[in-house]
């Protein structure tokens, strides 16, 4: 299953969701109306009945339209309520859940094994790096949060990364990667709001309850009866949140156990290996605390979890996962039935991989390129397929460019001034007059000693491949989420200054700039989110017309070649309507428009789009890197993260 097949099927199970949901208050409104006429008919006959007749005589239609009414309400603003809270993304999903952000910088051995091993997934798949979160939890453990890949989280117990090997670990973040691909997390995030929306119901009649509490004793009979009345329905909400709860449990089961199997072939498709993920299971099984988790909040989130959080089930509770030994078995036939028990815990690993030296990396990654691993230009036509299929060559190249950046760009990615530096730097233009006019700029707005570290990495920058640029700033973009509001307004600040010194903006100063600053506004909600509205790309048509114009012109020299790819490409979607512009009608000051179009793109419609992209590029069967970096940031930007080109074969 491919990236896009997966996020339908993520869709498919969010349209099961709400059908079970809908179906879920239709039966709790059914028992709540049920339950408060049943106790009215007991106070006033002193017996219960299940007769509709009988029931008749107490029926009221405005009692019942109230309480309807109130029980949906309550459970839209639960829900609502939920998803404010959780609308910053993965961070403050990781936060409820007790975790704590592993700084870059660390030097802890343990830190920095995960951080690495993230780091190489994400940059292998063109994945902006998450952050990571650690949980003081002695289970081995580990979830993926966050609504999109621009702003997903990795969360990680303490217990995972002190008894699981490098490989184990690869193996658990590989199945944590799947679920940040195929939609997953989204959809966890609404099952969340969706359990706390029902979730309020038991509250509300816990509430009512309590409040009985500071109400004088009754000194009528119709005084009494209306006491009886509220201790009933505040009762029978009670009831009803329970059932809530118990309906909300069965749907969270029934909907993410088979995306525990997709996530565990994933992660073996990704990694070419069963051995990582299957003996990370295993240690599940043979370790005291196994994969439980203490955090109070525990049950909220279980279903996103890599393996069951919650020891034991309650009757109001389902399994949210597959049986551990049914899991370990699919990923090993083989499996003789047991557990791996550590009398020990593991040495620390460093930051490398210890089996694999950078002789050894190349040696991978230039045999990959010779059996088709898909990092030569030539193969841009299969990104699109490539997206969501992370695979170990591209791992490999992934940690050979990690090993092969200069180690003081490396570290200075690593902390939030160093990384606003490195960024800086990309956009120091080559004639000296107008570099001087730059520093100036960062002399007044970050002061001489940040604008210095600009001046240490200019040189380091310059020297980097131009196919480096992307994959850079997704190396940053952990860091940089560690800004302040201030420090990332001035931060923005001296990213326009920088651009604007020439009076000029070109594709790579456009392409680092809306990168940059579309994933942190969202980080930091300046930005408002777009609400896919589009069914059809003539919504969007003159966007559309303009970027694939564009890359028709940057791929393209001859006009006449640029046309024919054009028509090509639009041709290859079923999208004849569109036009292409006129090369004096195009600009990259129209360029941010048109992209802020595009993001209103429905999800089937972004793929039929970003084909109509690569078609262009790939018309002559060659590609360029500007043109592809184009088409990289143009699906950045529409959260469907192609990968990047990490071995340039000219």
């Amino acid at each position: 299953m491919n990236f896009f097949e997966a996020q339908d099927s993520a869709r498919r199970s969010t349209s099961l969701l709400i059908v079970l949901f809908m179906l879920a208050i239709i039966i709790l409104l059914a028992l709540s109306n049920l339950i408060v006429f049943e106790f009215l008919y007991y106070v006033n006959a002193g017996s219960l009945s299940l007769s509709p007749a009988q029931l008749e005589t107490v029926y009221d239609p405005e009692m019942s339209i109230l309480l309807s009414v109130s029980i949906i309400l309550f459970i839209t603003l639960g829900s609502l309520y939920k998803l404010v809270q959780l609308s910053s993304g993965g961070s403050a999903i990781a936060r409820y859940l007790g975790g704590v952000i592993v700084p870059r910088s660390s030097s802890d051995p343990l830190h920095q094994k995960i951080l690495n091993v993230v780091e190489e997934m994400a940059i292998a798949s063109g994945t902006p790096v998450p952050q990571v979160y650690i949980l003081e939890e002695p289970g081995i453990n580990a979830f993926a949060a966050g609504w999109k890949t621009t702003n997903a989280v990795i969360g990680i117990t303490r217990g995972a990364l002190e008894r699981l090997s490098r490989d184990e670990l690869q193996g658990v973040i590989a199945h944590e990667f799947s679920h940040i691909f195929n939609g997953d997390m989204r959809l966890n995030i609404r099952l969340i709001a969706v359990l706390h929306g029902i979730l309020m119901i038991g509250m509300l009649g816990r509430m009512i309850l309590r409040s009985m509490r500071y109400m004088g004793r009754s000194r009528s009979r119709n005084d009494g009866r209306a006491v009886l009345v509220i201790f009933g329905i505040g009762a029978s909400l009670m009831v009803v949140g329970y059932s809530g709860i118990f309906f909300g449990n069965w749907i969270k089961s029934l909907i993410s156990r088979q995306r525990e199997y997709l996530a565990d072939a994933s992660a073996v498709q990704f990694t070419r290996s069963a051995e990582g993920i299957g003996n990370a299971l295993k240690k599940i099984g043979g370790a005291v605390p196994g994969s439980a988790l203490l955090t109070a909040s525990v049950d909220e989130y279980s279903h996103a979890y890599f393996a069951e959080g919650v020891e034991g089930l309650s009757m109001f509770s389902f399994s949210t996962h597959p049986p551990l030994k049914e899991r370990i078995r699919r990923i090993d036939p083989r499996w003789d039935g047991k557990y791996l028990f550590e009398k020990s815990k593991p040495v620390s690993e460093t930051a490398g991989s210890p089996s694999d030296t950078k002789q050894q990396l190349k040696a991978k990654v230039a045999t990959a390129i010779m059996t088709g691993g898909g990092f030569a230009m030539n193969h841009a036509i299969n990104a699109l397929d490539s997206i969501g299929d992370v695979g170990q060559e591209k791992m490999d190249a992934a940690k050979l460019w990690r090993q092969q950046l200069p180690d003081d760009i490396r570290s200075q990615a690593e902390n939030p001034y160093g990384a606003q530096a490195l960024i800086l730097a990309l956009l120091l233009h080559e004639d000296t007059d107008i570099q001087q006019q730059q520093y100036q700029v960062l002399d007044e707005v970050i002061g001489e000693l940040h604008s210095n570290n600009v001046r240490q990495l200019q040189q380091q920058v310059a020297e980097l491949d131009r196919a480096q640029t992307l994959p850079l700033i997704d190396l940053t973009l952990p860091t940089l989420r560690e800004m302040t509001v201030e420090q990332y307004q001035r931060f923005k600040q001296c990213l326009q200054a920088l651009i604007a010194a020439d009076k000029k903006v070109d594709l790579r100063e456009w392409i680092i700039q809306r990168l940059l600053t579309q994933h942190l506004d969202d980080q930091y909600k300046l930005r408002k989110k777009p609400v896919a509205k589009y069914f059809v790309l003539g919504s969007a048509k003159k966007s559309s017309e303009l970027m694939l114009s564009m890359l028709a012109y940057i791929e393209h020299k001859d006009s006449e070649q640029a046309r024919q790819a054009f028509r090509a490409a639009t041709r290859a979607v079923g999208a004849g309507a569109l036009k292409m512009l006129d090369k004096d009608r195009i600009s990259l000051n129209s360029l941010n428009a048109a992209m802020d179009d595009l993001e209103f793109l429905k999800p089937p419609l972004k793929k039929r789009f970003l084909q109509a992209c690569v078609s262009c590029i790939a018309h002559d069967g060659k590609v360029t890197i500007p043109a592809y970096e184009l088409t990289r940031a143009i699906a950045s930007c529409l959260d469907c993260p192609m990968p990047p080109v990490l071995v340039n074969q000219a």
